[in-house]
């Protein structure tokens, strides 16, 4: 019955694709059309739903409008949820609690992500216990905060928030391995430059630094996990030793170098298809985040 239910919804969307134009602004997690919470209220239900996506990465949204503008509160809530994006793309973790102040009727929906924590039968007593008690004797707010702090204790546990920096690492993992590469390009370059203009200096750089401390980066890069750390120790492990070879290749003396000792130390230097190193694989404002809604939760009224 509720994929049958799904797929009526599904089809009215098609039908009816203007009711986009009836929904609010996302710009906060609490959206308050018909102005029943005080500042300080509204502030605190925000603060309460920030700490939990931060905890958790659920988003719950509370919106409570004017009208549903013809629509019923099950079409709105689920095309809402699905407009909006809310929860994690990866989790579809993401909860909306609407209130229509003139059709007085109210609707938890619920993301894939959290059916199974929570379900219609708690959305149905949440909305029937809690709010709708506390909305007959014109408890707006209380029943409203009550019903955020119902759903946040449902679903507690099932997710756990990625670390502030983890996004910040993905981006160095993936960005080390290919500025490394693009250093041995950058050598080679330098190397065959260096050739073509006789250039001492270059020569020096390119074929006893160079060589030298991409020996050691790669080596051990090859031999580690790409994780975060092994790779900073990698970069300051070739830094080190091209330093060091820097210095030392001050001493060579370019001149006394033959044009065969030139050539052998150019072939020894250049490539690495001699190593048999083996790599070990390694274990402005609010909006939403990509997640999606399948009907779940449940509606009442008051």
């Amino acid at each position: 019955m509720k994929k049958i239910i799904i797929f009526l919804l599904f089809i009215f969307s098609f039908l009816n694709a203007d009711i986009s134009q009836y929904f609010p602004k996302l710009d906060s997690r609490v959206i308050d059309e018909a102005k029943i919470l005080s500042p300080n209220v509204k502030k605190d239900i925000d603060l309460i739903l920030k700490e939990e996506e931060e905890k958790s990465s659920n988003q719950v949204v509370v919106v409570i409008l004017n009208s549903l503008h013809g629509y019923t509160i099950e079409e709105y809530s689920y095309q809402l949820g699905r407009y909006w994006q809310i929860g994690q793309k990866d989790k579809n973790n993401g909860v909306l609690l609407v209130i229509s102040m003139d059709e007085r009727k109210i609707r938890i929906e619920v993301g894939y992500g959290l059916e199974g924590a929570l379900t219609d039968k708690i959305a149905y007593e949440i909305i029937n216990y809690t709010i709708k008690p506390n909305f007959k004797a014109n408890q707006y707010e209380l029943g409203i905060l009550k019903a955020v702090n119902e759903i946040i204790a449902s679903i507690k546990g099932e997710y756990v928030a990625k670390p502030k920096n983890s996004e910040f690492n993905d981006v160095i993992n993936a960005f080390i391995p290919l500025a490394f590469f693009a250093l041995i390009f950058i050598s080679m370059f330098i190397n065959s430059i260096s050739r073509k203009l006789k250039s001492q200096f270059l020569y020096k750089v390119t074929n006893s630094s160079m060589g030298s401390s991409f020996f050691a980066f790669f080596s051990y890069i090859m031999s580690e996990a790409f994780t975060t750390s092994n790779l900073i120790v990698a970069l300051i492990v070739f830094i080190v030793v091209f330093i060091f070879n820097l210095k030392t290749a001050r001493d060579v003396d370019f001149d006394k170098l033959s044009k065969s000792n030139y050539t052998n130390s150019s072939r020894n230097s250049g490539g690495f298809g001699g190593f048999n190193s083996s790599r070990r694989s390694s274990g402005g404002g609010f909006s939403g985040r990509g997640g999606s809604f399948g009907g779940g939760g449940a509606s009442g009224g008051w």
